[in-house]
């Protein structure tokens, strides 16, 4: 053997240089993957979302089809109802739309003498002979069918108002399309100007009365007619048909996404609790703060329409269809998107 030769290792083992190499490379392809298999779950779950929808549209127009009618709002204001007599007993569309949705066995559960629970606060006429927890177990039903699966929040909370206030009840992450309607106008509940839009000197935005749809006469709730809502639902109101819809089904809204969690009015069963209004923009957040959602008790800003889908939210329209709406839409458009009959001309390639 020639002096000074060595024989080379056959080992065959990684340096830890060449180690550290493959780690390195291995958490670069997974941070590359990470927001791809993240856009593919949030794919999947607007896909989801939008079948919800589209379900919950055909529900409405096979409830159209038998009634001749889109289902109405029975919601019995907590001041100005009746003092003696039960006229509704605060359910919603949704709970209407029941047998549609294939839950008849749900609707034929409610108690249409009694209300969704037993709070009485100062002022509230409602008669102490219709409070009480006679129909809690459907509030407390949970549809899958009525949850958007990016919307994270609890099936079921306490955070909820009028007679389910503090009560357990099962939300909804889709709500009927109120209109433009004001949330907190300076006008009253029974201004004389329905139709009107005003200048909201809350929201600093032009928006429509009466407010939430809300009209009244003397000092007693009544029937509000198809002039109250410039929407298809309203809490308070009456049921609107597709003859009302004359700004064409494909561009009008009738129903959109809500996130649960981040309002008390959220219930699914209740009338009051399962309409959104435009007088807001879509995903709005209050104006001055650090981005984040307004307080779970700001009516003013939370009965309207948002979602933690990316750039905006599915609607589903008056004709069937779901269109998906980027929050970035113009005010406008999105409140002409709202109304029903104001005669707005909107083009497809406008949002």
């Amino acid at each position: 053997m020639i002096s000074g030769f060595r024989k080379r290792s056959d080992s065959g083992g990684f340096t830890l240089i060449e180690l550290l190499v493959v780690i390195a490379i291995i958490g670069v392809l997974i941070a590359l993957l990470l927001p791809a298999v993240q856009s593919a779950r949030e794919a999947a779950r607007r896909a989801q979302c939008t079948n919800n929808l589209k379900q919950l549209a055909l529900a409405a127009h096979n409830y159209h089809d038998q009634v001749g009618k889109f289902p109405t709002g029975m919601y019995l204001h907590p001041v100005f109802g009746p003092t003696t007599g039960l006229a509704w007993n605060n359910s919603s569309w949704l709970v209407l739309l029941l047998p549609q949705m294939e839950q008849q066995s749900i609707f034929n559960a409610v108690n249409f003498s009694i209300m969704w629970g037993e709070n009485r606060g100062g002022g509230w006429r409602w008669n102490p002979i219709y409070m009480g927890q006679q129909n809690s177990t459907v509030r407390v039903t949970v549809i899958n069918s009525l949850i958007c699966p990016s919307d994270d929040s609890e099936n079921i909370d306490t955070t909820n108002a009028d007679d389910i206030w503090n009560d357990p009840a099962a939300g909804t992450s889709y709500v009927g399309n109120m209109g433009d309607n004001c949330l907190a106008c300076a006008g009253s509940l029974g201004d004389p100007r329905n139709g009107q839009l005003i200048l909201c000197s809350d929201t600093g935005r032009l928006c429509r009365l009466p407010q939430l749809g809300h009209n009244r006469l003397s000092g007693e709730q009544q029937q509000n007619g198809t002039t109250a809502g410039s929407g298809i639902f309203w809490a308070w109101g009456s049921n609107v048909g597709i003859e009302s819809v004359r700004d064409g089904t494909s561009n009008t809204f009738l129903a959109g996404e809500q996130i649960r969690r981040v309002t008390r009015w959220n219930s699914w069963v209740h009338a009051n609790q399962s309409v959104g209004s435009t007088a807001v923009p879509l995903n709005f957040r209050q104006v001055g703060s650090d981005g984040s959602w307004p307080v779970v008790g700001n009516w003013t800003r939370q009965i309207s329409f948002r979602s933690f889908h990316p750039g905006g939210a599915n609607f589903a329209m008056a004709d069937g269809s779901v269109k998906f709406i980027k929050e970035t839409i113009n005010f406008n458009i999105y409140q002409a998107l709202s109304t029903r009959n104001q005669g707005e001309i909107i083009s497809a390639d406008s949002y």
